[in-house]
């Protein structure tokens, strides 16, 4: 009896252990996909704020050009 509940229970130690090394390992994939996900937002952020700055750039250009045709008119 006492040979088969070591058996049972050695069996038992061995299950949890693969289990602990699987969850390891999903762990890891998951913190390695977590850094490409924020290096790839991080990019995409950057992306953005040159667009919205480009887009400054051009109303501010484009105010510009009408300011100065509404001077000419203005003559």
């Amino acid at each position: 009896m006492n040979n088969e509940l070591l058996h049972h229970l050695e069996r038992r130690i061995n299950e949890a252990v693969e289990e602990i090394s699987s969850l390891r390992t999903r762990v890891s994939e998951l913190e390695m996909q977590n850094y490409e996900l924020t290096e790839e937002k991080n990019d995409l952020q950057s992306i953005l704020t040159q667009s919205k700055e480009q887009q400054a750039n051009w109303e501010n250009s484009l105010s510009d050009m009408l300011n100065r045709l509404n001077q000419m008119d203005e003559k």
